[in-house]
């Protein structure tokens, strides 16, 4: 695995998943599950964006909040989860895996 990223909550109880294999092979789910495979230029633009990840600790700050969303990322052997709001520097990655989600892909 490359990276892995979920985003749960929400007043509607959202559950969305994406997993980045290291092959450029990616896994949704969010109702349904769904798997393709990046085109290089894609594979590259989220590999730089993973590499301008420096917060790698969770938080429970914010997580007081009424119907707030939970997110977690997963890289090179850590795994954080942040609550409400993301720290600035995963936003570019978090950008780039939820628009994954809304990839046209063939279902499984």
């Amino acid at each position: 695995m490359l990276v892995s990223y979920t985003r749960s909550g929400g007043f509607a109880g959202v559950g969305e998943t994406v997993v980045v294999h290291r092959d450029g092979t990616v896994t949704t789910g969010r109702g349904r599950t769904a798997e393709f495979t990046l085109d290089e230029a894609r594979f590259r633009d989220l590999r730089q964006a993973l590499d301008g990840v420096t917060t790698r600790t969770s938080s429970r700050r914010w997580c007081n909040i009424p119907d707030h969303f939970t997110y977690t990322l997963a890289h090179r052997g850590w795994r954080a989860t942040r609550c409400h709001r993301l720290p600035e520097d995963w936003r570019p990655v978090v950008t780039r895996l939820e628009a994954l989600l809304r990839s046209p892909a063939r279902p499984r």
